[in-house]
């Protein structure tokens, strides 16, 4: 290699990882993990497999990173909403904002974990912690211990459900997007559809979880 294309490596070390990271998110996102090659990840990051073994072992190394740093990115959104000192309505209404704003701006988060379903979740196997939603799911439990206790909710409720019923009423916007503008002439990508959507799930969501007297309507001002 000339010795001007070296220096330039070790000159730039960060912006190389960075650019194999962003090749990999792109297209991964595009083909999944099968559908792209090593050959095609360096020659769109612009650097050699040698730059790609050295930071990430190999493909597997670097589809793992792209995994965990694209999801990470909900995670810090999720645990933001879900740790201000709101009520448990607002909470709710909080995160369901975060989650529609999030997946329409990030679709290669929708069409990663779309792949990582449809190979069964490989990788997860093999990196059992690598998306964990403990976390989320730890301050979810506070907050429906809590309103249990204050009498804002007075079913038996598990989080986790609860967490999927959350994502999955925001996700099937993004991952369905295509045919349900076909089948319904649903434009997911009209702001005004997405708005619509998002006040329904709200109200729903928040009227079916609250009791009676501990819904924001019926509690005294």
């Amino acid at each position: 290699m000339p010795e001007t294309v070296k220096s330039k490596i070790k000159r730039n070390p960060q912006k190389s990882r960075a650019n194999l990271l962003k090749a990999g998110v792109k297209l991964f996102s595009q083909r999944g993990y099968d559908g792209v090659s090593v050959d095609e990840i360096v020659q769109r990051a612009g650097v050699n497999k040698r730059m790609l073994y050295h930071y990430y072992g190999n493909k597997d190394g670097l589809y793992v990173e792209v995994l965990r740093v694209v999801f990470s990115e909900l995670e810090s959104l999720e645990i933001a909403a879900l740790t201000e000192d709101i009520s448990t309505a607002d909470a709710i209404r909080k995160v369901l904002k975060e989650y529609f704003i999030f997946l329409e701006g990030h679709q290669e988060f929708v069409s990663l974990l779309m792949w990582e379903n449809l190979n069964r979740g490989r990788f997860l196997d093999v990196h059992p912690n690598l998306l964990s939603k403990s976390k989320v799911l730890a301050r979810l439990r506070e907050i429906v211990v809590h309103a249990r206790a204050t009498g804002e909710i007075d079913q038996d409720v598990d989080a986790r459900h609860l967490l999927v019923l959350l994502y999955g009423a925001c996700f099937i916007y993004q991952s369905n997007r295509f045919t349900l503008h076909h089948t319904m002439e649903l434009d997911c990508r009209r702001p005004s559809v997405l708005r619509d959507g998002l006040r329904l799930a709200q109200n729903i969501i928040v009227r079916g979880l609250l009791s009676p007297v501990g819904h924001p309507k019926n509690r005294a001002s």
